[in-house]
């Protein structure tokens, strides 16, 4: 099925810290991810800013994926966000 989207979603279930400019951290669950975005579940629901930093933990644990991102959508918990920019990090 072709939903117009540019990149496939791939279901997915890990964790993740958001990081904001302050230092604020909030986790999260992974719940799918493209090569370009992914859709977040936080803990608790926050309103976020437009820009923060991601850091995804790959479901090995063997690497932290730290990704300068950008909301498109909140609704509630539930976060969409755009991936800017990514670094890997071996644990």
């Amino acid at each position: 099925m072709n939903d117009g989207r540019e990149y496939p979603r791939f279901d997915i279930s890990t964790n993740g810290t958001l990081v904001l400019d302050t230092g604020f951290k909030i986790p999260f669950v992974v719940k799918d991810m493209s090569q370009r975005g992914a859709k977040l579940l936080l803990q608790h629901s926050v309103v976020l800013p437009e820009r923060f930093t991601v850091e995804i933990v790959s479901p090995d644990k063997r690497k932290i994926k730290r990704c300068k991102s950008s909301r498109q959508w909140q609704r509630g918990p539930l976060v969409g966000i755009r991936l800017l920019s990514a670094e890997t990090i071996e644990l």
